[in-house]
C-alpha cells in the first residue's frame, strides 16, 4: 500500500520547488496557490484509495485458503503454457459455493484473476468443456480455491499482492467448475482479441519461433512467448525497454496513419480523430498498461493540439497523463514501468533540452547523446530501486538499438499486412527484423563479456535518493546558468568546444553512477532469510557477505526468486564464505542454484561439511564450485576463518566423529562479533548438543546471545540441558507455513519461552534482520517493522 507518510515527500519537495521558482519568476499567486492545492487533492485521493484497499484487504482475508463461487463478467483472456488465465471485474464472491450463500460470507470483488491449469486436457477429458470458447464480456459463474496474491517476505522479493492492486485484483481462484451464465460477448473488445489472437498465429506460421516471440512483443506488447534467455540478455545489458509498447510504438503507428489520411485530403480534425481511435484501438489491443496508456493519451493530445492549432508540449501533455492514471488508481506510482516510462518523457522533456542547449546543439550528435545522458541521468535512482542492478554500457547499446527498433516494428506490420495476403511476401518482409534481432542478440552476448558489464549496487535508501535528488536538481540549475558552448567563436572552436562538453557530459553520468556505489555495512547484519521450510542466513560487515545455508525444500525456485534477488537488493555480488551445514536439499538449494546459473553472484570460497565427503549431494556442490572457479574446503571442529571483525568457529562435527545420518553431520558454527554471539545449529539433533556441552562445558557456550534453533523447531532437537546452558537471549527459529512436519514443535516453543528466550519466526515474521555495533542489537522483521532490544 501506498505509504504516504514517506512517499508524499516527493509531491511536497516537488511543490516547494514551484513556490520557490515561482517568486524567481515574479508570478503571481495563482502560480503559488495551485502546487499546493493539487499537492492536498492528491493526498485526500490517494488516502481515500488507501482505506478502499483496506475494506478489500478484508474480504480477501475471509477469502482466501477457503472454496469459493464467484460470478462476474470476463475483461480478459489469455493462454499460455497449457494455462488459461480469465479477469472478472464487478464480482459477487461467496464462500462455499451456492449452498452455503447468505448474508455473512458473501463479498463484493472488484477484481479477480481465475487461473484453469491444463484447460485443453481437461477440455479433452470433457471434465471442462466450453473454456475455447469463452469471449471478453460473458458473465460466467466459477468454483474453485481462493488464495491472497503473495506479499514480498524477503527484501528483493518481487511483491505480487502490490503489483496486482495496481492492477485493481484483488486475489485469484485457481478455477474447478465454469458455467456460462451470459453468452453475449462486447463486440468491440472481444473483436479486439480475436484480431489479437490472429496476428500471433501470423507470426508464428512465419517466422522462427524465437523470431514470432519478439515480434509479437515488440507489435502487439504480448511477452508470453519471449524466450527466457533472450529476455534475461536484454534485461540484463539494459535493451528490455524495447520489448515494451512505449511512445516509440505509438509515434510508428499514430504518425503513419495520420501521415497517410492527411495526405489523402483530410483534415487537421478528421484525420487526427480517425488516428486518435485507431491509436486507442492499438493500445486496448496490447494490453492498455499504464506506459501504453501514457502513450495513448500524450499522442491524442498531440492530434488535438494540430487541430487546435496550438504548440504541442511534451512535459504538459505527460503531466495530464500522470494525473488521468493516477485517479484511476494512486498505487501505479509504486510501478516500476510506470515510473520509467514518465521519468524518460520528463528527462527528454525537462532535461535534454538543457543539456543540448549547454553543449551546443548545433552540433550533429550533441541533441542525441543529451537525450541518452538524460534519461539515464533521471531513470538511474529508478532503475536501481526496482531492478539492483546497471548495465554499464546500456548507454551505448541504446544509442545502435532503439533507432533500429522503428524497422523492427514496421517489419512486424509488413509481415502482418503482406503475410495475410500471401506467406511468401509475410516471410520476406520479416527478413528486415529478423537480420536486425539477430544483431541485437550477436550485440548483447560480446558486450556481456565485457568487465564490469552489469554493476550491481543494491537498492538505494531514501536518504540517497533525496541526496540524488538535491544533486540532479543542481546539476540542471549549473548547465542551465553556464549556457551555451562557444557562442561567438569560430565554427572550428565552437565544436571543439561541443565535443569537450559532450565528453564532460559522460563524466557527470559517471559521477551519478558512482554517487550510488554501495557503502559498507557498518557493524554486523544478519538477515535470517524466510526460505520457506528450510535455512538461509546472510552476514555482512564491511565490505564482505558470508552466506549460511540457502536452501528449501518448500520452494522450488528459491534461489532464483528469493536468495539473488536478495543479495542483489543488498548490493551484494561476491559471496567471500558460502557454508553448507550438510547435504540435505532444504538447506542447499539456493546455493546450488547460485554456483550453477547465476552469473551475477559470486562465491568465493565454499565451506562444505568434512563428514559429508561422500554425500552425492555435497560431492556435486563440490563439482560445480570447483567449475565456477570457487575454492572449496571441507570445514572440521575446530577450523575458523575471519572476515571484517567477524570471527566464525567451527564447533562440530570433527574428523573424528562418526555421524549416523545426513542430519548428523550439521556444522555447528560460532559467530563472534565483539560482545555479539551466535550459534548457528543446523539439523542437530540432541545427542549432538550433548557433545557440545561435554566439549566446551557451559562457560564457552553461555556467551551466546542468539541461538538460530536447530532442525526448524524440532522436539528432537533444543533440548533443556543445552537451552539452560545457553541461556540465549534471542532466538530465531526458520520454517515453513503450514508445513507438514509440524515445526515449530509446540515443546520447543515452550522450552524457550519458559528462559525468557525472545522468538522470532520466519513464517510470522517473514526475513529477520539483525544489526548490531558489537554492543546493542537491534531486530527488525521484513514484515511487522522494527524493535529494539539493547544488550550490554
Amino acid at each position: 500500500m501506498l505509504a504516504l507518510t514517506s512517499w508524499l515527500l516527493i509531491p511536497a519537495f516537488f511543490a516547494a520547488g514551484l513556490i520557490v521558482y515561482g517568486y524567481w519568476r515574479g508570478r503571481d499567486f495563482w502560480w503559488i496557490l495551485l502546487p499546493l492545492l493539487f499537492l492536498y487533492l492528491g493526498a485526500a485521493w490517494a488516502l481515500t484509495d488507501q482505506r478502499s484497499w483496506e475494506r478489500r484487504d478484508e474480504a480477501v482475508e475471509a477469502l482466501a485458503e477457503t472454496y469459493v463461487e464467484a460470478r462476474g463478467k470476463i475483461t480478459s483472456i489469455e493462454e499460455a503454457d497449457g494455462t488459461l488465465k480469465i479477469l472478472l471485474k464487478d464480482n459477487q464472491v461467496c464462500q462455499g459455493g451456492v449452498k452455503n450463500r447468505d448474508k455473512t460470507n458473501f463479498f463484493i470483488v472488484p477484481g479477480l484473476m481465475v487461473t484453469f491449469k491444463d484447460f485443453e486436457k481437461k477440455e479433452k477429458e470433457g471434465s471442462m468443456a466450453g473454456l475455447k470458447e469463452l469471449g471478453i464480456g460473458q458473465t460466467v459463474l466459477i468454483r474453485g480455491e481462493g488464495s491472497a496474491f503473495s506479499k514480498a517476505r524477503n527484501p528483493g522479493e518481487f511483491d505480487s499482492r502490490e503489483f496486482y492492486k495496481a492492477m485493481d485484483l484483488d486475489f485469484k481462484l485457481y478455477g474447478e467448475e465454469l458455467l456460462v451464465l451470459d453468452r453475449r460477448k462486447d463486440p468491440v473488445l472481444e473483436g479486439i482479441r480475436q484480431v489479437k489472437l490472429w496476428i500471433i498465429g501470423i507470426f508464428y506460421r512465419l517466422t522462427g519461433e524465437k523470431d514470432a516471440g519478439i515480434f509479437v512483443a515488440a507489435v502487439i506488447g504480448d511477452k508470453e512467448g519471449i524466450p527466457k534467455e533472450i529476455n534475461d540478455l536484454y534485461q540484463k545489458n539494459g535493451i528490455a525497454h524495447l520489448l515494451a509498447i512505449s511512445g516509440m510504438h505509438m509515434s510508428v503507428i499514430g504518425l503513419f496513419f495520420y501521415r497517410i489520411l492527411r495526405k489523402t485530403g483530410l483534415g487537421y480534425g478528421m484525420a487526427g480523430a480517425v488516428s486518435a481511435i485507431l491509436v486507442i484501438l492499438y493500445g486496448i489491443l496490447t494490453g492498455n498498461s499504464p506506459s501504453v496508456a501514457r502513450a495513448v493519451i500524450m499522442m491524442v493530445l498531440s492530434f488535438l493540439a494540430s487541430y487546435l492549432g496550438r504548440t504541442y508540449d511534451l512535459l504538459s501533455s505527460a503531466s495530464l497523463a500522470l494525473i488521468l492514471l493516477t485517479l484511476k488508481s494512486p498505487l501505479i506510482l509504486m510501478q516500476g514501468g510506470v515510473q520509467l516510462s514518465f521519468g524518460a518523457v520528463f528527462a527528454i522533456g525537462g532535461m535534454m533540452p538543457v543539456m543540448a542547449e549547454w553543449a551546443g546543439k548545433e552540433h550533429p550528435v550533441a541533441r542525441a547523446v543529451s537525450t541518452a545522458i538524460a534519461i539515464q541521468v533521471v531513470t538511474l535512482p529508478v532503475v536501481l530501486y526496482h531492478f539492483y542492478q546497471l548495465p554499464l554500457y546500456g548507454i551505448f547499446l541504446n544509442f545502435i538499438a532503439i533507432p533500429l527498433m522503428d524497422a523492427v516494428v514496421y517489419s512486424g506490420l509488413a509481415v502482418i499486412l503482406l503475410g495475410s495476403l500471401c506467406p511468401l511476401l509475410g516471410i520476406g518482409a520479416a527478413g528486415i527484423g529478423h537480420y536486425i534481432l539477430n544483431f541485437y542478440e550477436f550485440s548483447c552476448k560480446n558486450i556481456a563479456k565485457l568487465p564490469y558489464n552489469n554493476l550491481t549496487f543494491g537498492r538505494p535508501d531514501t536518504e540517497r535518493l533525496v541526496a540524488y535528488g538535491f544533486f540532479v536538481t543542481a546539476l540542471f540549475f549549473l548547465l542551465k546558468v553556464t549556457g551555451p558552448a562557444c557562442r561567438n567563436d569560430e565554427d572550428g572552436k565552437k565544436s571543439f568546444s561541443c565535443v569537450r562538453r559532450l565528453l564532460l557530459l559522460f563524466v557527470l553520468y559517471g559521477f551519478c553512477i558512482l554517487f550510488f556505489k554501495p557503502a559498507p555495512v557498518k557493524g554486523l547484519e544478519a538477515t535470517f532469510l524466510d526460505v520457506g521450510q528450510g535455512d538461509g542466513i546472510l552476514l555482512r560487515t564491511g565490505k564482505s557477505a558470508v552466506l549460511v545455508d540457502g536452501g528449501s525444500s518448500s520452494k522450488k525456485s528459491l534461489g532464483e526468486y528469493t536468495l539473488e534477488p536478495c543479495l542483489k537488493s543488498l548490493g551484494v555480488s561476491v559471496i567471500t564464505y558460502a557454508f553448507v551445514s550438510h547435504g540435505d536439499l532444504d538447506h542447499f538449494s539456493g546455493v546450488q542454484f547460485l554456483l550453477e546459473s547465476s552469473d551475477d553472484i559470486r562465491i568465493e570460497t565454499i565451506m562444505l561439511p568434512c563428514q559429508g565427503k561422500e554425500d552425492e549431494n555435497i560431492k556435486e556442490l563440490a563439482r560445480l564450485a570447483r567449475m565456477r572457479g570457487t575454492k572449496v574446503i571441507y570445514l572440521a571442529g575446530g577450523d575458523e576463518v575471519s572476515v571484517e571483525g567477524l570471527k566464525i568457529t567451527c564447533l562440530y562435527p570433527g574428523f573424528s566423529d562418526v555421524p549416523e545420518d545426513v542430519n548428523e553431520q550439521s556444522e555447528v558454527l560460532k559467530m563472534d562479533y565483539e560482545n555479539c554471539h551466535m550459534l548457528f545449529t543446523g539439523d542437530m539433533g540432541e545427542k549432538e548438543e550433548h557433545r557440545l556441552l561435554e566439549r566446551f562445558g557451559k562457560e564457552k557456550l553461555s556467551e551466546i546471545n542468539v541461538l538460530k534453533t536447530a532442525h526448524h523447531g524440532s522436539r528432537y532437537s533444543s533440548g533443556e540441558d543445552f537451552l539452560e546452558a545457553l541461556s540465549p537471549r534471542w532466538a530465531v527459529i526458520s520454517y515453513g507455513e503450514n508445513n507438514s512436519y509440524g515445526h515449530p514443535h509446540k515443546e520447543v516453543v515452550e522450552r524457550l519461552e519458559n528462559l525468557g528466550v525472545e522468538v522470532f519466526k520466519t513464517a510470522e515474521c517473514g526475513a529477520i534482520r539483525l544489526w548490531t555495533d558489537g554492543f546493542k542489537i537491534h531486530f527488525s522483521s521484513y514484515v511487522d517493522g522494527d524493535g529494539f532490544y539493547g544488550y550490554n
